[in-house]
């Protein structure tokens, strides 16, 4: 590892980084629509890149409804590679830090092997963080999306699901998961002990490589709030109990029972703007337009 492991947190350098997406998995082909990096050095940011990327294929409806990103957008913005210069200047000789960084990370590697370049190789030997498995050590494996952590911790997020936005939320969440056991004061091995171990940036088992939202639903085993767009493009809500994730045609699907209707049904999964986790049972299920 290029950092020894026992220096310090605030003499390493750390990229905090956040990807937007045009679904929610690179292995269905899907593409990075949007970087946002924070460069933090001894705890403070130093710099900032955002940049808007032309992924070459469509953004789906729930994408745009989540994020705000349109297809007009990005249409002229730079591809992936002529950006990406920039971007690396930004990250260069830092350790990675994200949110869920499994995710981003997942979507890199395949932007980069498109270039037939290797992620890891680019990035060299750094440290890889994630406030994601900080928290869920600390907190249980339930209601840890960024905004729902972040409001938990005291942050207000500025915006949710804009990269910039996003890792900017992430590296205040992280200084307020740092704060009970010595913030930069510690050291990288007890940083990377409070997640769990180190993580690598080449494939593991494959944890992460979903939202976090749609892996915490899965994983929960119990029903939450859907909010999705029906075929006319009217979103509706819906509680739901997530079964499984399947591939048919190309397409990524989602099996649940839908609570509404009493039965299993599909959804399309670029089709679905967010999943909220319920607190308490709810009985009287309702679709609501809006």
């Amino acid at each position: 590892m290029r950092f020894p492991l026992l220096q310090p947190l605030r003499q390493i350098p750390i990229a905090v980084i956040d990807t937007e997406t045009t679904g929610i998995s690179s292995d269905y082909g899907h593409r990075v629509i949007e970087v946002g990096i924070v460069r933090m050095e001894a705890g403070a940011i130093v710099k900032e890149y955002q940049q808007l990327i032309d992924p070459g294929r469509c953004i789906g409806p729930a994408v745009t409804a989540m994020t705000g990103i349109t297809q007009e957008m990005v249409a002229g913005q730079p591809r992936f590679e002529d950006q990406l210069p920039g971007m690396m200047a930004v990250i260069e000789g830092a350790a990675i830090l994200g949110h869920n960084i499994d995710f981003d990370l997942s979507f890199l590697r395949h932007e980069f092997r498109r270039l037939g370049m290797d992620l890891r190789q680019s990035l060299g030997d750094v440290p890889v963080l994630d406030t994601l498995r900080i928290a869920r050590r600390r907190f249980g494996r339930g209601g840890n999306s960024l905004p729902v952590l972040s409001r938990r911790l005291g942050v207000e997020p500025v915006a949710a699901h804009r990269a910039l936005a996003d890792a900017h939320t992430t590296a205040e969440v992280f200084r307020r998961l740092l704060e009970p056991v010595g913030g930069y004061a510690i050291t990288l091995c007890d940083t990377l002990n409070q997640q769990g171990g180190a993580i690598e940036v080449e494939p593991g088992d494959g944890e992460g490589s979903l939202p976090i939202e749609l892996q915490e639903a899965l994983e929960g085993g119990r029903p939450v709030m859907m909010e999705y767009l029906d075929g006319r493009g009217a979103r509706t809500h819906r509680v739901i109990q997530p079964l499984q994730i399947r591939r048919h045609n190309g397409q990524a699907l989602l099996v649940a029972h839908c609570h509404l209707r009493n039965e299993r049904r599909t959804f399309k999964i670029e089709r679905i703007v967010h999943l909220t986790r319920l607190e308490s049972e709810q009985k009287d299920d309702q679709t609501v337009n809006t």
